[in-house]
């Protein structure tokens, strides 16, 4: 398992942190996303982003970087570290991360987006239907609701199986979505091929004072 990484020395700079009209970029991989397991939860990401930095998950800051897709989610970027897959876990034998920035193709970096003033939702096409806890039936109609959940995250949603009644975050996302104020992005990744190790969850714990939890998203944020 090996970073494929060039050395450029320095930061990105503003020319690499656009993209021309009309260059072809990749397909996004995917994210891996770990939120607080309280979706409530504002730890404090500055104290986040130290931690993170002191344990070498992450390297130095991407200045100037927009999202290459252009419309992804805001916030500081970084660099993978040095331990990054030590605290990582990847599935496979002979897996190869390109780390590297590059505006028209996929590069393994870190995104640490504003606190939400409430719990947001992750989601993106490989996001399925949740289920109802009490009867396992699927709530078909939440791309829908997705739209008013995200001025009115506490709107109860009835269940139209049993009807049953819970919060939007309380439905089972499985590891293809989740809600969060706080969350973290491992960019360019595809679904269900890293996962954070204990070590890593350890450290957002004591970092953070709270229990971590973490799903998958591929392609734009909702």
């Amino acid at each position: 398992m090996t970073i494929d990484s060039v050395q450029d020395g320095g930061p990105l700079n503003d020319d690499m942190a656009s993209v021309r009209p009309g260059t072809v970029i990749a397909n996004h991989t995917g994210r891996l996303i770990l939120t607080p397991e309280d979706p409530n939860a504002s730890p404090d990401g500055a104290a986040l982003i130290a931690a993170l930095a002191r344990a070498e998950l992450i390297g130095e800051q991407l200045e100037g970087w927009s999202d290459r897709l252009g419309a992804g989610p805001s916030g500081a970027a970084y660099r993978v570290g040095a331990a990054f897959l030590s605290l990582v876990s990847f599935t496979g034998c002979a897996v190869k991360i390109a780390t590297a920035p590059d505006p028209r193709a996929p590069f393994c970096h870190l995104r640490f987006p504003p606190l939400a003033p409430h719990p947001q939702l992750y989601a993106g096409r490989n996001t399925r239907p949740p289920r109802c806890r009490d009867c396992r039936g699927r709530l078909e109609d939440w791309r829908e609701r997705a739209a008013r959940w995200a001025s009115q995250p506490e709107l109860y949603v009835t269940c139209p199986s049993c009807g049953a009644t819970r919060l939007p975050w309380q439905w089972d996302w499985k590891e293809q979505g989740g809600f969060g104020r706080r969350a973290i992005l491992v960019e360019e990744v595809f679904p269900g091929e890293a996962m954070p190790t204990d070590a890593l969850l350890d450290l957002l714990r004591a970092a953070s004072g709270t229990g971590w939890r973490h799903f998958y998203v591929r392609d734009s944020l909702l």
